[in-house]
């Protein structure tokens, strides 16, 4: 696919939502509605291992989970390659 250098400046002042998924666990409905404050819910990922970076619901990455400024950030350690996310967002239609 050819994208027009139009197209191209249209992209990049496009905002996106990016979502980092720290990791996931499955419980019944019981044992969500049963949940207060300071219980702990474990996930099925090992400590250190990072999260996942999306944007929609494609994957375009990874990194450390770190703390900036007293608020979580996401320290990107590998991502998808510049033309590759760019044609993705052209398929998503997000311009």
């Amino acid at each position: 696919m050819e994208i027009s250098e139009r197209d191209y400046d249209l992209l990049v002042d496009t905002e996106i939502v990016v979502d980092v998924m720290l990791g996931s666990t499955n419980i019944t409905v019981s044992e969500f509605l049963k949940l207060s404050d300071g219980d702990i819910i474990s996930l099925h990922k090992a400590a250190g291992t990072g999260g996942e970076i999306y944007v929609n619901t494609r994957i375009i990455g990874t990194g450390d989970i770190i703390v900036m400024d007293d608020k979580l950030a996401v320290r990107v350690q590998d991502s998808m390659d510049s033309d590759n996310v760019v044609r993705y967002f052209f398929e998503e239609h997000m311009i």
